[in-house]
């Protein structure tokens, strides 16, 4: 899939500033209503907002998903790679996430709440289909394993 054929194609440099404005919504949230609403959102967010990328990953689809990492991490000058295998998974290997950058360089806040909101987006967009992404942070980013669920692998 190319880039612009993806609908979450965007341009400008307005999405470095989204990730301090995200942490400090979900924080916001978070005080005022608990994680209960932070993750009602981050649901609603993933299945809604990203409706397309969760509609192909129910289908068993990753092309999106693979092409949003590319397009993003390249655009935002990640060091990242990402490796795809021949069943549609893919393992993403980020090196310095730059949403993490973005929040130390504006001192905004700690990393917990922003990792909690990749997860469970993450979890929104598989949710149904038959992949799951396995999160495993580092110093400075994460490894997002995106892979075929256990049952879905046996078959």
């Amino acid at each position: 899939m190319k880039p612009e054929a993806m609908r979450y194609c965007s341009g400008g440099e307005v999405h470095l500033d989204f990730h301090g404005s995200t942490y400090m919504a979900l924080r916001f949230l978070n005080e005022r209503y608990g994680m209960a609403a932070v993750d009602e959102v981050l649901d609603a967010t993933g299945k809604k907002v990203y409706r397309v990328m969760h509609e192909r990953l129910v289908r068993g689809d990753t092309s999106e998903l693979l092409c949003f990492w590319r397009y993003y991490f390249g655009r935002e000058k990640a060091d990242f790679t990402l490796t795809e295998q021949p069943d549609g998974g893919a393992v993403l290997e980020l090196r310095e996430c730059p949403a993490l950058r973005q929040l130390r360089k504006e001192q905004l806040g700690d990393r917990e709440l922003l990792c909690h909101a990749t997860e469970r987006l993450n979890a929104a967009w598989c949710d149904g289909s038959p992949f799951e992404i396995v999160v495993e942070c580092t110093a400075n980013g994460c490894r997002q394993t995106l892979r075929r669920k256990a049952e879905e692998a046996g078959k």
